[in-house]
């Protein structure tokens, strides 16, 4: 292994007399008619990590293309508004929410996304569209009730700071650190070397391998960190181990493909990384 998790490993056994509501409810809102494919891996990703429960999220124009690609697993849940999703939340006791990935950038996004975090209070991971329609314009998200985790790439990153991407490269540790801290959330910045800081601690992954810069790959790490919620209060040793784990299962599954690794054959070996890497 490259990093210790050993507790975190332990964390992960379950008791005898469990049942599926002991592991949590995840909420994927993500996917669109023509990007069904990302609500579907992070769908999937959350119910590899171990999650009991996973619902999608989506509009009604959509749902023919989701349902299609879908594992038999994943519940739906056809929404309108933020209303319909918050009401779902309260009595469906979703505890982790994932909002972004195959979302279109859009003033209805961006309100939508600020009224679900100003309002719960359990742990929401906004990734891809999610992060494009705050526009430099994140203020609230201090603010926010929410426990927030943050997944940009440098790209998405560098929009929302209102900076360059070689600025961003340039400075990683430092923006990551002082993003979180000021925002008062945990920030994951994906890329080699993937980055994780609650603005109090730093920490550095070292799993993964270049056969996982591929489509979807974003999408598996926001499901995967939704799922381990319910293994651990603490948001950043949740992520951090996120983190790790999905770079791992990516080691695994370039292994059999090489560079020809799919988003989809990182979900399949997060069981095997979750043993420690034994296949």
């Amino acid at each position: 292994m490259k990093a210790n998790f050993s507790e975190f490993y332990l964390k992960l056994k379950r008791k005898p007399d469990s049942n599926k509501y002991d592991y949590g409810h995840v909420l994927v809102i993500a996917g669109s008619k023509y990007m069904p494919g990302a609500g579907i891996l992070c769908c999937n990703a959350a119910m590899r990590t171990g999650a009991g429960l996973v619902t999608h999220a989506v509009k009604s124009d959509s749902l023919n293309a989701v349902y299609s690609l879908s594992k038999p697993e994943t519940m739906y849940f056809v929404y309108k508004d933020a209303d319909d999703i918050l009401k779902f939340i309260s009595e469906r006791k979703v505890s982790s929410v994932v909002i972004g990935p195959g979302l279109e950038k859009s003033e209805f996004l961006y309100k939508f996304v600020k009224r679900i975090i100003c309002s719960i209070e359990i742990p929401v991971i906004l990734d891809a569209g999610a992060i494009s329609c705050l526009n430099e314009n994140f203020e609230f998200l201090k603010k926010s009730k929410a426990r927030i985790i943050i997944t940009p790439h440098e790209g998405e990153f560098a929009k929302l700071l209102g900076k360059t991407v070689s600025y961003v490269k340039e400075n990683r540790e430092k923006l990551t650190e002082n993003f979180a801290k000021e925002n008062s959330l945990i920030c994951i910045l994906k890329g080699n070397k993937t980055l994780v800081s609650d603005g109090k601690r730093l920490y550095k992954n070292n799993s993964g391998t270049p056969a996982m810069a591929t489509a979807g790959s974003g999408d598996v790490l926001s499901g995967m960190t939704a799922a381990l919620y319910n293994t651990c209060e603490d948001l950043f040793e949740i992520s951090k181990f996120a983190v790790y784990i999905h770079g791992l299962a990516g080691e695994i599954a370039e292994k059999d493909k090489g560079i020809g690794v799919i988003a989809s054959d990182i979900i399949e070996n997060i069981p095997y990384a979750l043993r420690g890497g034994n296949k």
